[in-house]
């Protein structure tokens, strides 16, 4: 089955454009908390310590979630 129209933009997006629909915002939208994730034992020393340079701040401004875990560490090894 294929789904018709554009694919509903998120509330925070919404917030910052000013809501020029002037819809109503959804209210039930997850929204994780900013939250520095756990580091993977994996990564080797130099992205151990980009995880620590970058993370706190990107947490700390609502950037990066317990769900941006795998890809930031992905960013961290590159």
């Amino acid at each position: 089955m294929a789904v018709r129209g554009r694919k509903p933009k998120p509330t925070a997006l919404k917030v910052l454009e000013g809501n020029p629909g002037h819809r109503p915002l959804n209210k039930k939208e997850p929204m994780p908390k900013g939250k520095l994730p756990r580091c993977p034992d994996w990564l080797e020393d130099d992205a151990k310590k980009e995880w620590k340079r970058l993370g706190k701040v990107l947490a700390e401004m609502g950037m990066l979630t317990e769900i941006d875990r795998a890809a930031f560490a992905g960013y961290c090894q590159a």
